[in-house]
């Protein structure tokens, strides 16, 4: 019995046994005749009679349930596509540069492949960034207390800790100042694997940051460093129109943890290029770092050239034969290595004809300007009876010729190779698909994360519709909107717990007409405060990235004549909390 047809027994069957709990209750001296629901008492017969009209029950429920969802399958997937898609593995690839060999910027394009072979299992996996490869390197990474035997920044006031990056040129004679250089992306890779803490502490406690070299010292925003999480060019999952951006941003943060470790100090190149030198130091100074922290801090806790990489990517479909006899057949990727591909999504069909390929149109893609006669396609997915994720795929065509018994059908797919990815170690090395020289080899930095497959129960589904087309009532016009946020959580969330949920404690709304400065203009506008009320102990050392992730949720739904301000506090706690400044839907526009 697979695990979606466990489910609908364990419902019918505690349906079943709550009914004869009510008949028991009516009706004392038959229930009592027939022994029913006395546990080990109850008739060995009876007891098989439950199970099997249970079972039966079930059958009958999942076949009512498969013969609809087709509908709210399309309805989802002209909404929200991305919602019913298996969420592939992730790893971050790092690039072992030779330094005498990268003394000029080189540039791998987002969507670029990479392959990864072990046990003669080979992985593909799609960069999901580009990658930046600048002619310097870290050379050392410490840590330090005041007091400080280095320049200070002068509007430093309470930092009590430094931590110190030694930035160098790969070639000595090429000084930053003949960098061309944007701005300074890294990863926070941690201490022992486990970067969240430090994440936190850099995004919440850093007061300054400087660049020196000998005497010369340039100050550099704090407020210029920041997580990636949210940046909307930095969605790893597949994104289409009418997606919300908020959406995306709380998919991808609840699917990859790790996306907060990347970080980006934002056009460091302009304060870099003041410096005629081949080495600095990039200091950060830091409130309140842990005692502990001080011993453990290594070149290795910050990389460069490393980039986010999910096991997704473009493969033609097996060519089809649909001869009309049945409502769908299902797509394959590979014949010969069923088991090794699992498609995520189909992205085109078209039928193949003598003259060539004619592409169809999705069932619901059409408007009033196509060809009604054309034919179209549709696709659905469903679990088989092996609990394995399969996709199905319906054509439709107004009238077929008289002679023409079959069609042939040609798909492109987007798929990813299912869990194999996750035996792959840490370290192993991977091959670039791409015709760019690369300065060094790729290797895996973690294994990779185990693929998530989102359930298809047709009532979450609906549940996330229903938000969808509410918008941002369905968070204020409630009458516990605290219980509203928590539900929108669990909802984008595909682990069966949800600790972010949990943490939040209380959320209130505010609405009013404040200031706000709009293009250098300032305005009055009405709009909304929200606080959000969290519990750190149960979140974890994240609050700061999840403020952010929070943050970017209220802000997709902010109109274009209203503004948003978002406070997250601590619950029960004499720490700062996190004030986003306004944001007003006009700006989102420009």
């Amino acid at each position: 019995m697979s695990d979606q047809m466990l489910s609908y027994f364990e419902r019918e069957l505690a349906s079943i046994r709550s009914a004869l709990s009510d008949y028991g209750r009516d009706f004392p001296q038959h229930a009592g005749s027939m022994r029913l629901n006395q546990h080990d008492q109850e008739d060995p017969n009876i007891s098989r009679l439950i199970e099997a009209a249970a079972l039966l029950n079930a059958k009958t429920e999942k076949r009512l349930d498969e013969q609809f969802p087709e509908i709210l399958q399309d309805l989802i997937n002209i909404v929200y596509p991305g919602y019913l898609q298996v969420i592939p593995s992730y790893t971050p690839f790092y690039l072992d540069v030779e330094a005498e060999e990268a003394t000029a910027k080189v540039v791998l394009n987002k969507g670029s492949e990479l392959s990864v072979v072990h046990d003669e299992v080979e992985s593909i996996f799609t960069l999901v960034d580009e990658m930046v490869i600048e002619p310097f390197h870290i050379a050392d990474i410490s840590a330090t207390t005041a007091p400080f035997n280095f320049p200070t920044p002068p509007t430093l006031r309470r930092s009590d800790s430094a931590i110190q990056v030694e930035l160098s040129s790969n070639d000595p004679e090429l000084f930053f100042s003949q960098m061309d250089i944007g701005s300074f992306d890294f990863y926070v890779r941690g201490f022992e694997s486990s970067s969240r803490g430090l994440i936190d502490l850099l995004l919440l406690n850093t007061e300054a940051i400087s660049i020196t070299s000998g005497e010369r010292q340039v100050i550099v925003e704090p407020n210029k460093l920041r997580s990636r999480i949210t940046d909307p060019d930095f969605i790893w999952l597949p994104t289409y129109d009418g997606h919300l951006s908020g959406f995306d941003i709380l998919r991808d943060y609840f699917a990859y943890p790790d996306k907060a470790a990347y970080m980006r100090i934002e056009d460091l190149g302009e304060e870099l290029s003041q410096f005629d030198t081949d080495k600095v130091q990039l200091t950060f100074f830091i409130k309140q770092l842990p005692v502990e922290y001080l011993s453990l801090f290594s070149r290795n806790v910050f990389l460069l050239n490393t980039a986010p990489a999910v096991n997704l990517f473009s493969k033609r479909g097996e060519p089809m034969r649909y001869d009309f006899s049945k409502l769908s057949i299902p797509v394959i990727a590979d014949a010969q290595q069923q088991d090794h591909f699992t498609v995520v999504s189909v992205e085109s069909v078209c039928e193949v004809m003598s003259t060539g390929e004619v592409p169809l149109s999705p069932i619901y893609a059409s408007g009033y300007w196509s060809d009604t006669d054309a034919p179209q396609w549709q696709s659905s997915q469903h679990w088989d009876h092996k609990g394995r994720r399969c996709m199905n795929l319906s054509v439709s065509y107004a009238q077929l010729p008289a002679e023409q018994e079959a069609v042939v059908l040609a798909t492109q797919l987007l798929v990813c190779n299912g869990r194999a990815p996750c035996l792959i170690p840490s370290g192993t090395l991977a091959n670039s698909l791409a015709a760019v020289d690369l300065p060094g080899e790729f290797s895996i930095l973690k294994t990779p994360t185990a693929p998530q497959y989102p359930s298809l129960d047709n009532q979450l589904t609906w549940r996330f519709l229903a938000m969808l087309n509410a918008n941002f009532a369905s968070l204020v016009q409630t009458d516990d909107p605290t219980v509203a946020l928590q539900d929108t959580l669990r909802l984008t969330c595909n682990s069966v717990q949800c600790p972010q949920a949990y943490a939040i404690k209380k959320v209130s709304y505010r609405h009013l007409v404040a200031p706000i400065t709009i293009a250098g203009h300032s305005i009055f506008a009405s709009g909304t405060e929200i606080e959000v009320v969290v519990d750190d102990e149960i979140l974890g050392a994240d609050f700061s990235v999840f403020s952010q992730v929070l943050n970017s949720v209220f802000s997709q739904y902010c109109s274009f004549d209203r503004f948003i301000q978002v406070s997250v506090e601590r619950f029960g706690s004499d720490n700062p909390g996190v004030q986003f400044p306004k944001t007003h839907g006009s700006q989102l526009c420009l």
